[in-house]
This record gives C-alpha cells, sequence and structure tokens, in this order.
C-alpha cells in the first residue's frame, strides 16, 4: 500500500458508511508514513470521543511530533498534545475559526477543519508550505467531498457495518468503484455556474434550481431527442427515480464528480437498464479499498473471507485495515 499512497501529495479517505474503518484507516497510514512531515485536516467534525449516532467510543485520531493540522480552536483546547500555531485564519467554524498548528506531543487530536470549498483549497495551499503529504478525512456519515478537484487520489474504507450480509457490502462497494471508473465527459470542461442543464439535439436549456419539479416539468415539455442533463451536487433517487418512472433514458447523465453518486445499487441498475451513460467533469483516481470485517452492532464478518472476496470482486487493491502496518514490515524485511 505504502508505494500507492506515495504517487500522490494530497490523499482523500472516505468512508461508504459510518464506523466502517476511515479514522482507523488514517491511523495506520500515519504509521506507515512515520519519516514524512504529514498534514491533516478535516471536511466537518470527526475524532469525537463518542460516536454521536450509536454511542459507541470512537478510535481517535492518533498525531505525532512535527505533523501539521489545520482545525478549529475548540477542538485544539480539547485536545491533550502540545502544539504551535504557524497560521491564524480567519475561516469560521461553528467549533471557532480554523488554526494550523504544528504538533510537538504525542497523542490524539480532534480534527474539525474548513468547511467550505474555497477555505478547504485556501487550508491546504497553506499547508502545502509546512508538509510533504496532507491527508483529508471526509466527514462522518457521508462519502461526497465538498472539493475532489484538490485530491490527487482518495481511499475508500468498507465496513461490516453496511450490511449484515457481506455479499450486499461487497456489490454495493463495487458500485462505488464503477463511479470512480466513470469517463470524464466531453461535453462539459469544468463545473458550470447553472445547477441543472439539459441539452437536446438541436437546443440548451439551463436552470437556476435542480428541484425534482422543474426537470420533470421542462422534460415534459421537450419534444426533442435528449442528448444529455447536468444535475450540479449532489444526484439523489429522486432524480433517477424519475426517469424510472417515466421511463427516460437513451440519454448522457453528467455529474460534478464520482462522490456526487448519492443513488442505490437498485437505481443504479436500473439507470444501466434506461441506456443512460454516465461521466463526470472532476475525476480523482480511487487508490484503494480499505476493509474493516468488525462491526459495532456485532455483525462480523470472517476476516479472511470478507479480503478475499472483496479482492475477486474488484479491480484495485484492497487491504485489511489492522493488516497493513504488519504488511509493510513484511515487504520491508
Amino acid at each position: 500500500m505504502i508505494k500507492i499512497i506515495n504517487q500522490v501529495q494530497t490523499l482523500g479517505i472516505i468512508g461508504l458508511s459510518k464506523n466502517s474503518g476511515k479514522t482507523t484507516t488514517l491511523n495506520a497510514i500515519l504509521k506507515l508514513h512515520k519519516d514524512k512531515k504529514i498534514g491533516l485536516t478535516s471536511i466537518g467534525l470527526d475524532g469525537e470521543d463518542i460516536d454521536q449516532v450509536n454511542f459507541l467510543p470512537k478510535p481517535k485520531i492518533c498525531v505525532r511530533p512535527k505533523m501539521v493540522v489545520a482545525t478549529a480552536t475548540t477542538c485544539l483546547e480539547a485536545s491533550k498534545v502540545d502544539y504551535k500555531v504557524l497560521e491564524k485564519t480567519n475561516m469560521q467554524t461553528a467549533l471557532g475559526n480554523v488554526y494550523i498548528v504544528e504538533v510537538l506531543t504525542d497523542g490524539h487530536m480532534i480534527i474539525a477543519g474548513p468547511t467550505t470549498n474555497k477555505e478547504l483549497n485556501d487550508v491546504v495551499d497553506l499547508m502545502k508550505n509546512y508538509v510533504d503529504k496532507i491527508y483529508i478525512d471526509g466527514a462522518f456519515n457521508r462519502m461526497t467531498f465538498a472539493s475532489i478537484d484538490l485530491l490527487e487520489g482518495i481511499i475508500l474504507a468498507v465496513g461490516a457495518v453496511e450490511s449484515p450480509i457481506m455479499s450486499q457490502t461487497i456489490d454495493k462497494t463495487k458500485m462505488i468503484v464503477d463511479f470512480f471508473n466513470l469517463k470524464k465527459s466531453h461535453d462539459l470542461k469544468e463545473i458550470p455556474e447553472a445547477v441543472l442543464i439539459i441539452q437536446t439535439m438541436n437546443k440548451q436549456y439551463k436552470y437556476s434550481d435542480k428541484k425534482i419539479e422543474t426537470l420533470k416539468q421542462e422534460l415534459s415539455h421537450i419534444d426533442d431527442e435528449l442528448d444529455w442533463i447536468y444535475i450540479k451536487g449532489a444526484v439523489t433517487e429522486k432524480y433517477s427515480n424519475l426517469f424510472t418512472r417515466k421511463m427516460i433514458g437513451g440519454f448522457s447523465l453528467i455529474c460534478d464528480d464520482p462522490t456526487k453518486l448519492l443513488i442505490s445499487q437498485k437505481e443504479y441498475l436500473n439507470i444501466k437498464k434506461l441506456k443512460i451513460d454516465m461521466y463526470t467533469i472532476n475525476e480523482c483516481p480511487l487508490l484503494c479499498v480499505t476493509i474493516n470485517p468488525y462491526s459495532p452492532s456485532g455483525n462480523h464478518y470472517d476476516e479472511k473471507e470478507f479480503l478475499d472476496e472483496m479482492r475477486k470482486a474488484l479491480n484495485i487493491p484492497v487491504y485489511n485495515v489492522e493488516k497493513m502496518e504488519e504488511e509493510h514490515v513484511k515487504i520491508k524485511s
């Protein structure tokens, strides 16, 4: 795994669901990079002592001297580590302004970085002045990133918490991998200002809202053959349900990036049946998948079977979170 992540400077870590092992994956990666100066930030709040959904203890983000962290002031006050402030930003969050600090002692930290797309870009640019690599932890309970275009690669964490049935978790993971393999759009080179665009063979229609009622109404008035439809931000099941109910197909669906496709496996299958080809404006390589065979609810998977079956199903590397450091030692020896 070390060879894969060494190829990128800015890496995002996302979870297929809550308690999928995302923070554990981050901690394992940090252990592999003891010789690098690492920068850490997060989209949203992560690293809390107690999970706010199921009230179970969460793994904390482990930090060590020389790491550079971008987090809110309240989180700094709650973290039991020594640090020195490198940059005081004017970026505000619900937990205070974001500070960029250098860690001076070993310990654990709560990390809550910037909340807007622009501010995240600004923080990453600032941190690049101090570190070799930057890791960005995705917001809890969400796969989507605010700004995928600043990332050079992504790691997806998948856990048994997703479903008591292993095959269902594997199938959903395969769908997400398919999303990251989507081809880049030739029709839209960059994200447009319009939130909804309908392109027919002869005319283009742009809209300032993307309500399902708007799309439904406009499609009912268009007699020309559809070429493509662009939907800004999250592409949820309400859109795919509309296409399925109205049997609208044979066009291209363009999204901002792979993480914006928030549809179920059933709807994904329906989209393919309708011959709707999906494209993305911003691409980002999915470098590998990490697995966590344990679930807080007790629905654990067999560790070896989960790893073997996931590797059979996917065309990218798969690693067991708890074994990554062990594998790294074997390679070095």
